[in-house]
């Protein structure tokens, strides 16, 4: 009788201390709600709130921007930045021009304007490049922050941005450091050959294969929105133009202007693809898109309205009668007569002579029988 009451009282016991856990996690929730933030002991319950000495209980933190703040939500915005940056680009293809004009390359040593050379090192062009990419990763990197709490991602479909945050950041740092370059030099040392052109071939088959691995993944995974699936499409375009334009190109002020010029064009419309997806997600994150309409077929769409139509009284749109299609010819096989199964002889012995010589007799009487009978019907 007395263990039995012990443990009960230790029941008892652990279920006051869970009671007490909660209602000092209650207390907790309720005092930092109002805006200060409020200590919480374990024994004790809520203590005092902290505060700074600079800068008070810092209230103002909670009316600090996200990073999810910095994406757009109007379409309108996102135009016109894309503008402004095709504004760059169209600005930086006309200093190279300028520059590459023999009034204004004869007044430099080498010929060329090193800031505005777009085929250069340390160029305006160069740092528009990088900069974008740079965003694109971080963008990118947001994207993964969102995407990774979708509730019906089971296989992690959503480490796929992740991969492109790191593939934009190592395309920065290449187009900053020229990696792909020093790639190609010592590859053409290693090798002794060019394969094709100036070697660039080097480069841009492990680009392709890289590019498209993680391109074609997220198109998979952007394919809901349509804007920023067309972005990344675009942007695959202008990349192959580039690439088109590096290796058959002869190197002269137009073949530079178009494969740098398709280059930024392709890093800005891949920056807007990631800006679009982010502001997707962050809505369908909040629940602020559309309801998708699940498939139906026609008939399951027609039938309310048929319906509400007839109780309503008004005319009902009704397709034309089908003609009956014509019946196919075919050969019908000929059904098989089943043959008569033998009755069994009452007599399972031979017959002896005089019952031969009587059933002779008998037939030959039935058969003068049947012919009187014929002979007297004509």
């Amino acid at each position: 009788m007395s263990l039995q009451s012990s443990m009960q009282f230790r029941r008892s016991g652990q279920r006051d201390e869970r009671r007490r856990r909660l209602l000092a996690d209650e207390s907790c929730g309720l005092a930092g709600a109002g805006g200060s933030p409020a200590v919480c002991s374990a024994t004790d319950g809520p203590l005092a709130p902290r505060k700074s000495p600079d800068y008070g209980d810092a209230a103002f933190m909670d009316e600090q921007l996200r990073l999810t703040d910095l994406i757009p939500r109007r379409l309108i915005a996102f135009a016109l930045l894309l503008l402004a940056a095709l504004a760059v680009v169209a600005g930086l293809e006309a200093l190279y021009a300028w520059s590459s004009t023999p009034a204004i390359s004869q007044l430099t040593t080498d010929g060329k304007v090193a800031a505005f050379d777009l085929d250069g090192e340390g160029s305006l062009a160069v740092w528009f490049s990088s900069l974008t990419l740079t965003l694109a990763s971080v963008v990118a990197l947001l994207v993964y922050t969102v995407r990774r709490h979708k509730i019906d991602d089971y296989r992690g479909y959503y480490r796929v941005w992740l991969w492109a945050a790191l593939c934009w950041l190592v395309m920065s740092i290449d187009e900053t450091g020229s990696v792909h370059e020093g790639f190609m030099g010592m590859m053409t040392s290693v090798t002794g050959t060019r394969i094709y052109g100036d070697g660039s071939i080097w480069w841009v088959v492990p680009y392709f294969f890289l590019l498209g691995a993680i391109g074609t993944r997220l198109l998979v995974d952007m394919r809901h929105c349509r804007l920023s699936s067309a972005a990344l499409l675009t942007t695959a375009g202008c990349y192959a133009l580039a690439v088109a334009a590096q290796v058959f190109g002869d190197g002269l002020t137009r073949s530079v202007m178009l494969e740098e010029g398709a280059e930024m064009v392709g890093n800005v419309f891949l920056l807007l693809a990631m800006g679009l997806h982010a502001r997707y997600v962050i809505l369908d994150a909040e629940g602020l898109l559309p309801a998708r309409q699940p498939k139906s077929n026609r008939s399951d769409l027609e039938q309310p309205d048929q319906e509400a139509s007839s109780a309503t009284g008004d005319w009902v749109a009704v397709d034309a009668p089908h003609p009956t299609p014509r019946p196919a010819l075919r050969r019908r096989a000929r059904a098989v007569e089943p043959e008569p199964e033998p009755v069994p002889s009452p007599i399972q012995r031979k017959l002896t002579k005089q019952e031969k010589k009587a059933l002779r007799q008998r037939l030959m009487q039935e058969r003068l029988k049947r012919e009187r009978q014929q002979q007297g019907g004509w």
